[in-house]
C-alpha cells in the first residue's frame, strides 16, 4: 500500500490541507471505461457497496465484506459485457419491499435501459413489464423522488439528444405525465437535481443542460412546473454551442442552512448560493471554482473530508481533444470564508478520473472516503481511496439515515440540519437526488462536526401541506449512522 496526502506539494499550513489517501484493491478496479458509480447497502448488512457502469454493459456490483470488496454482479442478474453502455445508475426502492433495486439507463439509443428488482439474492429485469425500456433516448441522471407527495418514488429521466420525460408512480405502475409540458422539452440534458428551493414542501428540479442550452431551475407548483431559472439568474445564458452544464451537486458550503447548487460546465462552472427567500447569487469567481473557458468538468459531490463542519468540493474534469483526454481534477479544500481551494497534486493518485465521483464512508469510521471513476481512452478504472483522518477527528462526526415510516428508503431530498448545544447551526444537507456522474445513492447524510461532541438534529420532510419538520435532541458523535424515521 501506498500513502500520499493530496497536497503534499503545496507550502500551505496545517489547517489547509487534506487528510492522507490510500489507494484500496487497485489490481481489481483498474478497469478502463468506467462511468457511474452509485453506493447504497444493498445486502442491508450495515455497510454500504457500490455498482459501477463500463463500457461494452457491464454493471459491476461490489459487495462490501468489512471494508473488501468483492464483485457480486454477475452472480445476481446484472448484465456483463452486453454491448450496452449505461451512463447513469440509480439506486432505489421503487416498490417499497424494503430492498433496493437499481436503475441502469442506456446511453445507446439502440438499447434498452434496465430496472433490476430486487427478489431475494438476484436481481430481475422488470423494464419491460413496466414499460421503462425506454429506447430511443441517450441516458445520464435518472432520478427516484416523490414529485407530488403522495408517498410513493417517481421517476425523472434525462436524454442527452432528446427530451426528458417524467413518469408518476401509480401503485407500481409507471405513466408518463406532462409530456407535451416545458419540463419534458429537448434540452441536451445531463445534469438533473431536486431541491425545495423556495422551502414550500415540495420538490423543484434543477436541470444542467450541455450544447450551449441554457440550464434551467423548474419551481413544483403541484399540478405544473414553471421554469425560474432566468427570473433568478440561475439560466447561464450566452453558451457557445461547445459549452453547457454536465451535472450537478446540492451541498451548503458556507454552512448558512441554503442549499447551493454547484454546477461543472463545459466552460467555467456555477456555484449558485442559496440566499433567504429562494433566491440565488453566482458565487462561483469569489469561491475560486469558477475555473476558466477551456474548464471540462463533469461529475461534481460535496463532503467534509476532515470533518471540520465545512464540506469540501470534487470534481472530476479533464483536458485535451477526443482520444487525448487527460484527467485535471479538482479537489476544493473548503478554508470556512467562503473559499474553495484545490488541494488535489496535478498527476497524484487521485487525479485519475474523469467521469464520477462521490465522498463515502465505505469502511464505517466516520470519515469520507474517496471514489472516483474514468471512463476515456485505453486506461481507467474506478478508482477507490481510503480517508486516513486520524481517529479523533474521524469519529468527530455524525452520519443520519432517513427512511420513511416502515424503515425504507423513500425519503429523496429531505433536508438534514445538525445543531451544536445551544442551538447554533453546524451544517445542512440533502438526501440524495442524483449527483456524482448520473448516480443516486441511498446512503446516510454525513456532517463532520468540528469539536462539537453532541448535537440535535433536525429533518424536513417534504409533504402535500407543507414542510414537516422532526427533531432529534442529544445526539452523541460517532460513526454508526443515526436513523431518523419519519412519523406517521
Amino acid at each position: 500500500m501506498r500513502i500520499f496526502l493530496i497536497a503534499a506539494a503545496l507550502a500551505a499550513p496545517a489547517a489547509a490541507q487534506l487528510p492522507p489517501l490510500t489507494p484500496v484493491q487497485e489490481d481489481m478496479f483498474s478497469v478502463p471505461g468506467s462511468l457511474s458509480n452509485a453506493w447504497a447497502d444493498f445486502d442491508g448488512d450495515g455497510d454500504l457497496d457500490f455498482a459501477v457502469s463500463l463500457k461494452g454493459g457491464a454493471i459491476r456490483l461490489y459487495r462490501n465484506d468489512g471494508g473488501s470488496f468483492v464483485d457480486v454482479g454477475p452472480q445476481m442478474g446484472l448484465p456483463g459485457a452486453d454491448g450496452g453502455e449505461y451512463r447513469g445508475l440509480s439506486w432505489t426502492d421503487f416498490d417499497q419491499d424494503g430492498q433496493l433495486d437499481l436503475f441502469a439507463g442506456s446511453a445507446l439509443r439502440d438499447r434498452p435501459s434496465h430496472l433490476f428488482r430486487r427478489t431475494g439474492d438476484r436481481f430481475e429485469d422488470v423494464a419491460p413489464a413496466l414499460g421503462l425500456t425506454l429506447t430511443g433516448r441517450s441516458s445520464r441522471q435518472n432520478n427516484f423522488i416523490d414529485y407530488d407527495n403522495d408517498g410513493d418514488l417517481d421517476l425523472f429521466i434525462t436524454d442527452r439528444l432528446g427530451g426528458n420525460k417524467l413518469f408518476r408512480n401509480d401503485g407500481g405502475a409507471f405513466v408518463q405525465v406532462m409530456a407535451a409540458a416545458p419540463i419534458s422539452a429537448a434540452r441536451s440534458t445531463v445534469g438533473a437535481c431536486w431541491l425545495d428551493f423556495d422551502r414550500d414542501g415540495d420538490l423543484d428540479l434543477f436541470l444542467a443542460n450541455q450544447s450551449g442550452k441554457e440550464d434551467s431551475l423548474f419551481r413544483n407548483d403541484g399540478d405544473a412546473f414553471v421554469d425560474v431559472a432566468a427570473e433568478l439568474g440561475v439560466n447561464s445564458p450566452g453558451r457557445l454551442k461547445t459549452e453547457g452544464g454536465v451535472g450537478c451537486a446540492i451541498g451548503d458550503y458556507d454552512g448558512d442552512g441554503h442549499l447551493d447548487i454547484f454546477v461543472p460546465g463545459y466552460g467555467p462552472n456555477r456555484l449558485w448560493r442559496g440566499l433567504p427567500g429562494g433566491s440565488f447569487e453566482d458565487a462561483a469567481t469569489k469561491a475560486g471554482v469558477a475555473e476558466d473557458a477551456e474548464n471540462h468538468a463533469v461529475g461534481p459531490a460535496f463532503g467534509d473530508m476532515d470533518n471540520d463542519g465545512r464540506p469540501e468540493l470534487s470534481v472530476m474534469s479533464y483536458h485535451g481533444a477526443p482520444g487525448e483526454q487527460v484527467p485535471a481534477n479538482r479537489l476544493y479544500y473548503n478554508e470556512g470564508n467562503g473559499r474553495l481551494v484545490n488541494r488535489l497534486v496535478p498527476g497524484s493518485p487521485a487525479d485519475r478520473g474523469d467521469h464520477g465521483t462521490a465522498l463515502v464512508d465505505f469502511d464505517g469510521d466516520g470519515d469520507l472516503d474517496l471514489a472516483i471513476t474514468k471512463g476515456y481512452n485505453v486506461t481507467g478504472g474506478h478508482f477507490l481511496f481510503r480517508n486516513e483522518l486520524a481517529a479523533g477527528p474521524a469519529a468527530r462526526s455524525i452520519q443520519v439515515m432517513v427512511l420513511d415510516a416502515d424503515g425504507r428508503a423513500t425519503q429523496a431530498g429531505a433536508e438534514v440540519r445538525v445543531y451544536a448545544p445551544g442551538g447554533a447551526l453546524i451544517g445542512s444537507g440533502q438526501v440524495s437526488t442524483g449527483g456524482g456522474y448520473g448516480a443516486q445513492h441511498v446512503m446516510p447524510v454525513h456532517f463532520g462536526l468540528g469539536r462539537v461532541a453532541m448535537v440535535d438534529i433536525e429533518v424536513s420532510f417534504m409533504s402535500a401541506g407543507g414542510r414537516v419538520v422532526q427533531r432529534m435532541e442529544g445526539v452523541p458523535a460517532g460513526p454508526k449512522p443515526v436513523v431518523v424515521r419519519r412519523a406517521r
